[in-house]
């Protein structure tokens, strides 16, 4: 059976990851679109070989394909449908990977007859080698045969698919900032305390590997209520006042005090109100 042939816009890491595992996957991918600009070009083109796809710009784009796929930054969308929806040749579905737009961005292409979407990966892409989209969810909404094809993408990388409702994009997003974007913020702010209590730059994120993956495999497997402990749990005021003393005006004070507030009101706390009196002092 034939398979789908996709094209992109855009060369950027979700791009890179989604094009690669597609074609990894045995799925011809047409066409690898992005902005004119030299460094923009080079970076298509360094894709576009790696998938045996032809690079273009949005001027000369040929969009010769059963699915196009926009991944580019979210302000980005709505300017790069409305360029291609002058076109006088549109591909059946489009579809763009914005965690926080719905469908409703490609307005203009859904106006010219094209089938809309949005499939988001709930999975983090950087620089580098992709990463397995097995059992990954993708967030799917949009026209029903731009959802099915979507669905149909997904699966064929393994990954699963879930309707998300078009107003809940955007609240949605932030749940996955949470998970990677915020979490790697917070563990930058433990990473620097370690350091700044004498552990060693080389040393201090081999200790924390152990903790940090014991803690996510307990809270993915039992829930964050059965496997939060330390001072908190304990309601443990004076270990927690020695915490606060000793970080005194550091920034990564600020992250502390804000995640203890939180997990007073979200997790099981002893003697919460009067550590929150102790986080509410400021700092001397």
């Amino acid at each position: 059976m034939q398979k789908t042939r996709v094209s992109f816009v855009g060369a950027g890491a979700l791009a890179s990851g989604l094009a690669r595992s597609l074609h990894a996957e045995g799925f011809e991918i047409a066409e690898i679109v992005a902005r004119s600009s030299a460094q923009s070009q080079l970076r298509a083109a360094v894709l576009a070989r790696a998938v045996k796809a032809s690079v273009a710009s949005l001027n000369d784009a040929r969009i010769d394909c059963d699915v196009l796929w926009l991944a580019v930054p979210d302000e980005a969308v709505e300017a790069v449908a409305e360029e291609l929806a002058g076109r006088s040749r549109l591909p059946r579905v489009v579809l763009h990977a914005s965690g926080a737009l719905s469908s409703r961005a490609l307005g203009s292409l859904a106006a010219r007859g094209a089938e809309t979407g949005s499939a988001h990966p709930m999975m983090t892409f950087v620089a580098g080698k992709p990463p397995s989209l097995q059992g990954v969810w993708f967030a799917v909404e949009g026209s029903t045969p731009a959802v099915k094809a979507a669905r149909a993408l997904a699966r064929a990388l393994g990954a699963r698919s879930f309707s998300i409702d078009a107003e809940k994009k955007a609240l949605y997003h932030a749940f996955g900032a949470m998970l990677s974007p915020m979490l790697a913020a917070e563990m930058t702010a433990a990473e620097r305390l370690g350091v700044q209590a004498g552990i060693s730059k080389k040393d201090v994120r081999r200790i924390m590997e152990p903790i940090v993956k014991r803690t996510v495999e307990n809270v993915l497997g039992r829930g964050a209520e059965k496997s939060f402990s330390g001072p908190l749990a304990r309601g443990d005021v004076r270990t927690i006042a020695a915490h606060l003393a000793a970080l005194g005006n550091l920034d990564e004070a600020k992250v502390y005090r804000a995640l203890a507030t939180y997990a007073i009101e979200a997790l099981p706390v002893k003697r919460g109100s009067e550590i929150k009196k102790l986080l509410m002092r400021k700092a001397r």
